[in-house]
């Protein structure tokens, strides 16, 4: 529904830019010597929207790929942190399914889960038991 509105909004924008142009009589005058241009003010106005609109797209594009790096070591880190989340899930399945061995391994890998204190204590090999 919202979509529908912004592309109604557009039309009406775009009927009533058309409907102005055709009131217009103006020009604009650029001066670069030794040339001279006559545009008409519409066409002034509608490349200047343009300019400022591409400016706007090229500036957003260069924050988007300066703040790459940052984001990508963000993405890997959350990555790794599921992933070690995961092996602690596995490893909490393995204890509770009586395989000591399998789950000291996994725990090991889930060091930097949500729950690196659970990952110690089922990694540790003295421990039989894991009180719940």
């Amino acid at each position: 529904m919202r979509a529908l509105f912004w592309v109604l909004a557009l039309f009406g924008l775009a009927v009533a830019f058309t409907l102005a142009a055709r009131l217009d009589q103006g020009y604009v005058i650029v001066v670069f010597p030794p040339w001279r241009m006559e545009v008409s003010f519409m066409l002034a106005l509608a490349l200047l929207c343009g300019f400022i609109g591409a400016a706007y797209l090229l500036t957003r594009l260069a924050q988007t790929a300066l703040r790459l790096p940052e984001d990508m070591r963000a993405w890997r880190a959350r990555k790794r942190r599921e992933k070690a989340d995961h092996a602690l899930l596995e490893a909490l399945r393995a204890h509770l399914d009586g395989d000591d061995r399998k789950a000291r391994h996994l725990a090991a890998k889930a060091r930097e889960s949500m729950a690196p204190d659970l990952a110690e204590r089922l990694s540790a090999p003295e421990q039989r038991s894991l009180p719940l």
